[in-house]
């Protein structure tokens, strides 16, 4: 004979089990996904980095170009 069906604190108690485990579970499932999340969140962000990256290397090159062409425009110092 099953004595949780006599005493209502242990019936209680298995009702209170059984809400605080699926409620678990299912802070464990928003965590998985918090988590996946996160992971697609910092490779996003790691790819942003790496165009930003390029762009101002880019930038650099270009600026050194329009540098070494006003250079050419500039008359050299003459030496007399």
């Amino acid at each position: 004979m099953d004595d949780t069906n006599n005493d209502p604190v242990l019936a209680r108690l298995d009702r209170l089990t059984d809400s605080v485990t699926r409620r678990l579970d299912k802070l464990e499932e928003r965590l998985r996904i918090l988590e996946q999340d996160n992971g697609e969140i910092i490779n996003l962000l790691i790819a942003v980095k790496a165009g930003l990256e390029e762009c101002a290397g880019e930038i650099a090159v270009g600026e050194m170009l329009i540098d070494a062409e006003d250079a050419d425009d500039c008359p050299s110092p003459s030496l007399h």
